[in-house]
Parts: C-alpha cells; sequence; structure tokens
C-alpha cells in the first residue's frame, strides 16, 4: 500500500525531482496514516485525489492551506519542523499555480451587467432625479457573498421587457412637457387630516388631541368609547382637522399607517419639509413631561390613486428627535415622485395600549409623541428644463402643439388621485414638444453628446450614426422629433453599452479603470472629473489615481458603497429575515432593528475614515450609538435619534463589528441561538475561512424551547460524529462566546424561555411600559477552545485572541473589497496580489488597504 502511495505522489508532483521527493515524504510521514485509503479520515484520501490537480483542484486548495495554517497535521500528532511545512507548502503552491492556468482564464472577470443598485444610481446620476428603480427589475443572483459577479447576473427575456419598462418610465419622468416649472407652493398639514389618524383617536384610544401642550377640550380623549364616531361620518371627522396637535401612542400596523395624506406630490422635484414634534406622558388623562427624548419615524410612502399603500415599499427617511414638552423643529429635503405622501411613526417601545386600554384612556399611564404640524414646500427646481431634459435635448425650445395631430406624443395631464389631498393640479399650460429645425443636424449633435456619457466611455463615429439612423426612421415614419429622439434613447438605454461593463482584455484602458473605480466606491456612472482625468490619460498615475479614491471617499456618493457593501458582505439585507417572539422579546421593534443596521453602517464608516486597522473589526474601545442602542446595551449618557461615536466603559462587551446587534440577530431565528450559524459567520466573513456545507446525512439541531438542555449539550451529538467534528472546531468557539447574547443582540447571562424562574424586570428590561412575560432558565456558558487548543473563558478573551492575527483580518478585508470591485472571485494566484496589498499597507488602515488595491494590478485587470 505505502509503495503504491509513493509511486502516485511521484507522479503528481513530478515538477522538480527533489521537490517531489520531499513532499512525498512529508505525506507519508504526517498524513499517510489518517488519509489513506483504509483511514480516510475527515472524508479526505489523498490516494483517490486525480494527479492532474486541475480536476481536484479544490481538494488541493485545501490540502496545501491546511497544512500552511498549521491545522493538519492535528495537534496530538507530531508536529513537522518550519522547513518541512515551507517546503511542502511551496512544491504544493508551485504545483496548484500550474493546474491553475490549465483552466481557461481563471483569473478574468466575464462581461457583465450593471446590478439593480448600480443601475438605480447611474439612471440618477445620468438625470440628477431620484428615481425608484430597483423594484421594477428582476432581482439579482448572488455569488462568492456578492451581487456583482458575474454568475450572478444572468439575463433573460423577462430582464429585457422590464428594462424597457423602466426606460419608458424613466424618459416620461425627465422629459419636460410644460414651458415653466411648476410654481412652488407651500402646505401645512396635520396627521389628523385624512381620516387615519382621527378614526384611531375617536374610536380606538391609540391618539390623542392636543392644544397648548394639554388635552384639547374641543376634541376630548376616548373614554370607554364616548368619542366612538361611526367610520362613515367624513362629515363629522373634518372638524379634527383643525386640531392643533395630534399625539400618538399606537404602531403602526394592518389597520393603522399614519401618515399626512393631506399632502400627495403631483409634481417630480426637491421638497424642503419642515415639522415639530415633542414628547409626553399621557397619565390618565392629564399631559406631563417625558421619560426623555423619544423618536419619530418619517418614511416616503407611494399612494395607489384611492389613498392606500401603492404597489411599491415604504423608504425610510429618518428618525427625528422629540424632547419632552418643548417642540423641536426638523428640516429636512427630499425628493418627492408624482403620488409620493410622507409616512409617519411613533417610535416607542411596544406598549400594547391598543389591546389593553382600548377606548378608555384615562385608565392608560405611558409614553407618546406629539406632532404639532408638517409643513410640505416644492417643487423646488434649480433651472428649467430640468438637469435630466437637457441631457437629453440640450437647450432647444418647447413648442406648443395640437394634440390632435398624428406624430406628437400623448400627455397624460397631472391631477391630483389622492383621496383627502388638499393640493390640486396646477393650471395646464397646454401641450408642449421639443422643436428641432434641423432634426438630423441635432439628433447627431445631441446623441454625440449622450452616448459617451451613458455608455461611460468614447463611442465610435459608426455607433453614434446607428443612432442617428433610428431617428431618420422615426422621423420618416411621421413622429415628431422629441418621439423620434425618445426611440433612439429607449434604444441606447436597453442596449448592451448602457447595461454591461464593457471592460478590455487583461489591463484596463484609462475608461475602464474609471468605470471600476467609480462603481466601486459610488456605484454608479464616473462623474465628469474623472472622466476628464481618463480622457487626458492621466488617471493611472498614482499620485492622481490616490487623489480620486480620497475625493471619492469624501463625497456623499460613497454612503452608496458603504450601504451596499456592508448590506452583502456582513448581510445586514437578511436584518428582517426573521421577526423576534414577542413573548420572549418584547423590546423588540422596527426602530430597534433599524438602529441596528445604521449602527453598522455608521462603524464601517468610521473605520474607513479614521483608517482604523482591521482589527477593529473584532474589538474597539468605541460604538456608534443613538440612545435606542445605548439602552439596548445597558450603556448611559447617550440621548436622541442620531448615530454618533460614543466612548464605551472598559468592562464592555461591545466594541467591533462582532457583537453588534445586527451581526447577532442575523445570526439568530428569533426565537434561540446557535453557535454554528454565528461561528459560522465569524470564520467566514469576518476571518475569511470557507466551511463546508454539513454532509446530508447529518439532521439539523432542534433547539429545546423549553429550555431545559443546553446548546452545548446538543452539539455533543454532533462533535461525535467524526464527519462533523472538524468543521465544528471551527465553528463551535466563536458561536459559544457569542452564546452571551441572546436573539436580538441584548447581553444575558441567563436563556429566556417560558418556563423557569420568573425574571426579574429591572435586570432583563429598562422599559417599564414593557410587559414581561418571559422568565430566565439555564446559564449562559460562554467559555470554549479554539481549535489550536488555545482557551477563553468569555467574549472578552475571546476578542483578545481573535486580534492576535491582524494579517488574517487584513487579509480577508482586501480579499473582499477586491471581489466586490472585480466582480470576480479571487484565485489562487491572487493570494500573492492580496498578501502584497496587506503588506503594504502595515502602516496604515483599513482606507490605506482601499488605495493599495486600487492600485494594484488586480484591480487594474480584467
Amino acid at each position: 500500500m505505502r509503495q503504491s502511495l509513493c509511486l502516485t505522489f511521484l507522479v503528481c508532483f513530478a515538477l522538480v525531482s527533489a521537490s517531489a521527493r520531499d513532499l512525498n515524504g512529508f505525506f507519508e510521514k504526517h498524513c499517510f496514516d489518517c488519509h489513506d485509503s483504509d483511514a480516510k479520515k475527515g472524508d479526505l484520501d489523498l490516494t483517490a485525489l486525480s494527479s492532474d490537480f486541475s480536476k481536484d483542484f479544490k481538494r488541493w486548495v485545501k490540502v496545501h492551506d491546511r497544512i500552511q495554517s498549521g491545522e493538519m497535521p492535528p495537534a496530538k500528532k507530531p508536529r513537522p519542523s518550519p522547513g518541512e511545512i515551507t517546503a511542502a507548502t511551496s512544491t504544493l503552491k508551485t504545483a496548484l499555480i500550474h493546474a491553475e492556468a490549465k483552466l481557461q482564464e481563471p483569473d478574468k472577470t466575464r462581461v457583465r451587467r450593471l446590478t439593480r443598485v448600480e443601475y438605480e444610481n447611474t439612471m440618477r446620476d445620468l438625470f440628477g432625479m431620484r428615481l425608484l428603480l430597483q423594484e421594477r427589475l428582476p432581482a439579482d443572483g448572488k455569488v462568492h457573498g456578492f451581487d456583482k459577479n458575474s454568475d450572478a447576473l444572468a439575463i433573460s427575456h423577462v430582464h429585457l421587457a422590464k428594462y424597457v419598462e423602466a426606460a419608458d418610465y424613466v424618459l416620461d419622468m425627465v422629459i419636460a412637457t410644460q414651458p415653466n416649472a411648476p410654481a412652488v407652493e407651500t402646505y401645512r398639514v396635520s396627521p389628523a387630516e385624512g381620516g387615519g389618524v382621527s378614526l384611531l383617536a375617536a374610536n380606538n384610544g391609540g391618539a390623542v388631541f392636543l392644544r397648548n401642550k394639554k388635552p384639547d377640550p374641543h376634541h376630548p380623549p376616548v373614554v370607554r368609547g364616548i368619542q366612538h364616531i361611526d367610520r362613515g361620518a367624513h362629515k363629522t371627522l373634518g372638524m379634527y382637522e383643525k386640531a392643533e396637535s395630534v399625539g400618538i401612542f399606537r404602531h403602526e400596523g394592518p389597520s393603522f399607517n399614519p401618515r399626512f395624506q393631506a399632502f400627495s406630490a403631483i409634481y417630480p422635484g426637491r421638497y424642503q419639509v419642515r415639522t415639530a414634534l415633542w414628547s409626553y406622558t399621557w397619565d390618565k388623562g392629564e399631559v406631563k413631561p417625558s421619560r426623555g427624548v423619544e423618536a419619530a419615524r418619517f418614511t416616503m410612502i407611494q399612494l395607489k390613486g384611492n389613498g392606500r399603500h401603492g404597489g411599491h415599499p415604504s423608504y425610510l427617511i429618518g428618525y427625528f428627535d422629540a424632547p419632552s414638552i418643548d417642540s423641536q423643529v426638523h428640516e429636512f429635503e427630499w425628493w418627492f415622485n408624482p403620488k409620493d405622501c410622507l409616512g409617519y411613526n411613533v417610535a416607542l417601545a411596544p406598549v400594547h395600549i391598543y389591546h389593553q386600554y382600548k377606548r378608555d384612556l384615562n385608565s392608560f399611564t405611558g409614553p407618546g409623541i406629539a406632532c404639532d404640524y408638517v409643513e410640505v414646500t416644492g417643487p423646488i427646481h434649480d433651472l428649467w428644463p430640468p438637469q435630466g431634459h437637457r441631457e437629453l435635448f440640450g437647450d432647444l425650445p418647447l413648442v406648443e402643439f395640437d394634440s390632435k395631430l398624428p406624430g406628437y406624443p400623448e400627455r397624460e395631464k397631472p391631477r391630483q388621485r389622492i383621496t383627502g389631498a388638499k393640493n390640486r393640479q396646477q393650471e395646464y399650460q397646454g401641450d408642449w414638444t421639443v422643436k428641432s429645425d434641423t432634426p438630423k443636424t441635432d439628433a447627431r449633435r445631441l446623441l454625440t453628446q449622450f452616448l459617451p456619457k451613458a455608455f461611460r466611455r468614447p463611442v465610435t463615429r459608426d455607433l453614434t450614426e446607428s443612432y442617428v439612423g433610428l431617428v431618420q426612421q422615426r422621423l420618416a415614419a411621421g413622429d415628431c422629433f422629441e418621439l423620434a429622439m425618445r426611440y433612439a434613447y429607449r434604444a441606447a438605454l436597453c442596449s448592451p453599452d448602457f447595461l454591461y461593463h464593457i471592460e478590455p482584455t487583461r489591463k484596463l484602458d484609462d475608461f475602464a479603470l474609471a468605470n471600476r473605480l467609480s462603481y466601486f466606491l459610488w456605484n454608479s456612472l464616473p462623474d465628469t472629473e474623472l472622466t476628464q482625468l481618463a480622457g487626458n490619460g492621466q488617471l493611472r498615475h498614482p499620485n492622481i489615481l490616490r487623489q480620486q479614491v480620497e475625493r471619492l471617499l469624501k463625497h456623499q456618493n460613497s454612503d452608496r458603497f458603504v450601504r451596499d457593501f456592508c448590506r452583502q458582505w456582513l448581510r445586514l439585507e437578511d436584518i428582517a429575515a426573521n421577526d423576534a417572539d414577542r413573548k420572549l422579546y418584547p423590546e423588540a421593534s422596527t426602530y430597534l432593528q433599524n438602529s441596528m443596521v445604521a449602527e453598522t453602517e455608521a462603524y464601517f464608516r468610521e473605520l474607513i475614515d479614521a483608517d482604523l486597522d482591521a482589527t477593529h473589526l473584532i474589538d474597539s474601545d468605541f460604538a456608534m450609538l443613538n440612545e435606542k442602542l445605548a439602552v439596548h446595551y445597558g450603556i448611559k449618557g447617550v440621548s436622541g435619534s442620531q448615530i454618533r461615536k460614543v466612548q464605551l466603559p472598559q468592562d464592555s462587551p461591545r466594541g467591533g463589528v462582532l457583537t453588534q446587534a445586527s451581526i447577532l440577530k442575523i445570526t439568530a431565528n428569533g426565537t434561540t441561538t446557535s453557535p454554528v450559524p454565528r461561528g459560522a459567520f465569524v470564520m467566514e466573513c469576518l476571518l475569511g475561512q470557507a466551511i463546508d456545507p454539513p454532509p446530508p446525512s447529518v439532521p439539523a439541531i432542534e433547539p429545546d424551547v423549553r429550555g431545559a438542555t443546553t446548546i452545548r449539550e446538543l452539539l455533543d451529538k454532533h462533535r461525535a460524529d467524526p464527519s462533523c467534528a472538524g468543521c465544528h472546531a471551527k465553528l463551535d468557539p466563536t458561536g459559544f462566546a457569542l452564546e452571551s447574547f441572546d436573539v436580538l443582540g441584548g447581553y444575558r447571562d441567563r436563556y429566556r424561555t417560558m418556563e423557569g424562574d420568573k425574571a426579574p424586570r429591572e435586570r432583563i428590561l429598562v422599559d417599564p411600559h414593557l410587559r414581561v412575560s418571559f422568565n430566565l432558565g439555564l446559564q449562559v456558558d460562554p467559555s470554549y477552545q479554539l481549535a489550536d487548543g488555545r482557551t477563553f473563558a468569555d467574549i472578552h478573551e475571546l476578542k483578545k485572541l481573535l486580534v492576535a492575527k491582524p494579517d488574517q483580518l487584513s487579509a480577508n478585508i482586501a480579499r473582499q473589497f477586491a471581489i466586490y470591485a472585480t466582480g470576480r472571485e479571487l484565485t489562487f494566484r491572487d493570494r500573492d496580489a492580496i498578501r502584497q496589498i496587506v503588506a503594504s499597507s502595515n502602516s496604515g488602515g483599513i482606507r490605506t488597504i482601499l488605495h493599495q488595491l486600487v492600485q494594484s494590478e488586480l484591480f487594474q485587470t480584467r
């Protein structure tokens, strides 16, 4: 047996005879006892691997990695000398590189289309409008953790049809149809207008009308249904529109969607919003000071014609502070599209007022948030026709036309169709269209200007003429100039030149480099400065490239990169995948969940801005918190809804991404926690170590929801299975340390259960209005040991062990950046490039890694 094995490996490693003999000797001495056809431990039989490394390439890479990491041979076996390990891995590395070269262009990024995020941002920046397009397109796939990989970006007839629809929608929104901009008007509205809040206050006791910071004597609060008003009595409800302030206790839900329905946009544009908010404690009919600063949430809702929610989701605008008693004025600017309406909700703890005190506010004591008014001013346009129209038609004049004549566009007059809205369409100025006295000349001029910007690179004369030909065809068919140009623009916006990243083979030219850089850090097309540098052949110069990276990172558009990268790398997109059991976790709320995501994004932003090293992913002495999170984490001295940098107490288990509530919620199921998914997250996302999927024959662990058996005891069965032991030795340690955190990321020393000891409120929940219906079960044991034998007692000690290998953390973040930026999985040969990026970043942190990646050949080649 051993003689045949030796012959096999002499064939496998016939690279340099001396090296092959050394490698064979290494396997003979350290590996064959466990990994031949007889033992086959860990389901690995080295003798069964093909002598053609390109066939069993991934298995051989694992062999290389486990030897290099010291995982194999195992700790109980005699350890190879450092020289032996270096010689073996060096020979394996050479063999693997030769094998990888046989594969078909393994390190080449295939042609890939824009993701939905990239498509939406590109349209927005091209035309200067806040267009909502992602929901109009099919969902993208995901490969190697990101949706930017070409394998995740298939295209079908469904995609093509949706792209045509989206292009038509964009052109409808962008093309100006009136000679003058809509007049800027201001509307002052109240939550009481529109019916929803009025009915709530009149029937259900979930809201109250206030005047001079006291109950409104004209509209007294509900007392056992005395103020009950029939839902059909709309005339009676009209009296509530004059209420001074409206206080709300109840969260939105299936039967209650609070919004400022008295105003919904008719014309797209920027709008200034001004509102006044304050909080209070309702004490059985009296208004008293609140417990502190509360928060109200504003969203943007697109309504249907009947005033109900449309098919599009609500978009979060932000949270705004409501201090005790004294009104605080907030102002912000937001883009409204037609039929957009402001949604409004109180971000209070989930008080069950609707069920506990329905129709009897004289029995209730609890927090509330009051809104005095909302003023909406707009639409605001800096010039007319707006930027998007000028991108298509330049300064060509608008002329009035007879809509009955053939060849002219059909104009749909904007009109107010939202029930309850009091703003109305302004006087219609007739039907207008773009006029050209020299259509062919103007078409060529306009397309020559538009196509290079839309396609993000120089456009040949022949390609431009092909689009001019489309215009001429439509003109010859009887279309007016606007319709003919629109036909060509739609074709351009649905073409591969627009929908795909077009890059030359191997080394990127300056325009492709500008595109890759812009879609990396902005998720959108290059701006004028990047394009000009590319055109001048200057962008590739290291100093200029460094300056551009700095400029892009300092621009607000880089928030798109932070948001999208964290959404995918840290799986923040799964934050709402499961809801916490409200009996076990009554503190769960939308506000808390949104704060979790905001914390992680703000923290990663801080790591980039301050150029902090990768160990801060595991631990730090600060966190990015608002009051909601600070209370959740047990940290004092933070007030208000805005995320800010907070110094942590020395004994705090927080700090780093590892113990942020968003990560801890994503890796739990809403009812119980398990070390396995949390350990897998740490290994794969933070340490960059791939974990094999479990064998299909091994059943999943069913948690004991009664709390009689610990997860440690349940996992013992898996660790006892030889086919599972290897992976669990990696997964379980970090997962057990994170057992100190519940499904919402709250710190615990005992598990919550519906059985066991009664839970003391003062130790579990800070909010006195929350009902505690759960009990406390078994003690949490966060101690364990790493696969290399090092032990830890809790999360504090685990963090110290993990940060002891900073290069591993840096290499992983560099690799994640590279995959996201290039749109492909990295190859075995790319590992040297990553090591070089990390080595050249030693004096800096994550921002420095970004710079070094952009300067590298890995980034600048396809």
